[in-house]
């Protein structure tokens, strides 16, 4: 049985209770993350697979994203989206009062395919992502900048040491539990 810190769970329910999604395109099933091409992904997707259908799929394309650079625009695209000024909001992720899947860990994404799918994932960088789509909606937006918070952006960097590889989605879960602790 898997285990996975309750304490950090507990602010991620409702985003793992969510809909799941696995996209193809041309072919290639794809997870999309929120800041790791999620819009474009979307925009191409010749086929949607939600919740229970994605247990049928082939082994699972999912594209990773530096943790740094992905938590700033996360936390810029929450602002963006919400109208929010990015001090207040960085100071309430600083306290760990607010939490949104725009820069919540890729790692907990991967939870949440978990729950709908058992077999094998192709880890790639996010820059694969012109291998997939030609279509870059606000691939060149600027951001204002904030420190990256490590209990946002540790278990990522763990993650991206299997970037190039195939491997049980499995595997990846519970190599990297403990890292949320």
């Amino acid at each position: 049985m898997l285990v996975v810190n309750i304490g950090m769970l507990r602010h991620y329910q409702d985003y793992l209770r969510a809909k799941c999604e696995v996209v193809s395109i041309g072919g290639i099933y794809v997870y999309p993350i929120f800041r790791v091409g999620y819009t474009s992904l979307m925009a191409d997707a010749d086929m949607v697979f939600t919740d229970i259908e994605i247990d049928n799929c082939p082994a699972i394309t999912v594209l990773l994203r530096n943790p740094n650079d992905r938590f700033i625009s996360g936390i810029n695209e929450y602002c963006r989206q919400k109208n929010k000024g990015i001090k207040d909001v960085y100071a309430k992720v600083q306290k760990g009062k607010l939490v949104d899947r725009h820069f919540m860990p890729q790692y907990f994404w991967l939870l949440h395919l978990y729950t709908y799918y058992k077999g094998d994932v192709i880890l790639k960088p996010f820059e694969y992502i012109s291998e997939i789509t030609q279509r870059h909606h606000r691939a060149n937006e600027s951001h204002q900048h904030v420190e990256p918070i490590d209990r946002y952006t540790k278990v990522d960097r763990y993650l991206l040491n299997n970037v190039n590889s195939r491997v049980s989605l499995q595997h990846l879960i519970r190599k990297y539990k403990d890292v949320l602790s």
